[in-house]
């Protein structure tokens, strides 16, 4: 069972931040006589890297001795729990599970979980007065091939906002090389998406693939308008104009960014490989 997980809400700057989350029974200290534990997930920062890695802080109550963790794939988790139960699996998680160093009593330790790849589940365990506390939460890590390096051009009307150009990294989805990202193009962790289609487009030279760049948040905010959109024409239906993808690595966008009230800026924006 999952339980004590609480989200977390991220304010639109490039750096992460946790946001304070009402007092909780077992996290104070010495509401309890049995060890108590509450996780708090977020988005892994530098040096760490948030595809792969993410970061937990564990809060304990002060009848907490010692806390155990244990990352595994969800399909064992699952298998796990479903042959030893919620409570056979605590004491599989103390035997098995990484000690966390430092979390005893009333505290909020931080710790990394790394190099996670595929479907994952992370389970922290509590241990104190002769008692065991569980909680869970699920982290999906993917892993990316680089394409190249180069400049990103943004439309005119764009170009006003978040200037004329910035350098990003094209990348695809090792498990589905038909998704491609800008890497960290807003910031660490804040990447533009789009998908390679089989439809193909001369509109920008020769062997180009249309691509959809699905409709994603920016980190802006257009005062009582509220966040600030992006998707190509033809997701946002303000044009029938393709977007696509030519073999020499040069990506164009018919890219629309818009608000609940309309359109804010529209137009051809283009990438450029450095390296072809």
């Amino acid at each position: 069972m999952k339980k004590y997980i609480y989200g977390l809400f991220f304010a639109l700057i490039s750096v992460a931040m946790f946001t304070a989350c009402s007092a909780d029974e077992g996290t104070d200290e010495g509401n309890d006589g049995s060890a108590r534990v509450t996780l708090y997930q977020y988005v892994a920062s530098a040096p760490n890297d948030p595809d792969v890695d993410t970061q937990l802080r564990i809060a304990t109550n002060s009848a907490t001795q010692e806390v155990y963790l244990l990352a595994e794939k969800t399909e064992n988790y699952n298998a796990h729990i479903k042959e030893m139960g919620e409570d056979g699996y605590k004491n599989y998680v103390v035997e098995k599970g990484q000690k966390v160093e430092g979390a005893t009593g009333a505290a909020n330790t931080d710790y990394t979980v790394k190099n996670l790849i595929g479907d994952n589940t992370i389970t922290v365990v509590a241990k104190g007065n002769g008692s065991l506390s569980l909680v869970s939460t699920d982290f999906t890590g993917y892993t990316w091939t680089t394409v190249s390096a180069g400049t990103y051009y943004f439309c005119e009307g764009a170009a006003k906002s978040f200037g004329e150009s910035k350098a990003t990294t094209l990348q695809y989805k090792d498990d589905d090389p038909t998704t491609y990202r800008f890497k960290d193009f807003w910031g660490i962790g804040k990447h533009v998406t789009f998908s390679i289609t089989d439809d193909t487009t001369s509109k920008y030279g020769d062997g180009g693939k249309v691509i959809i760049v699905p409709a994603q948040t920016t980190p802006f905010t257009l005062g009582s308008n509220g966040a600030l959109f992006m998707a190509d024409a033809i997701t946002n239906k303000l044009a029938n104009m393709p977007s696509a993808i030519l073999p020499n690595g040069k990506v164009y966008i018919a890219m629309v960014y818009y608000v609940k009230a309309g359109t804010f800026a529209s137009g051809v924006e283009r990438f450029v490989p450095s390296t072809k």
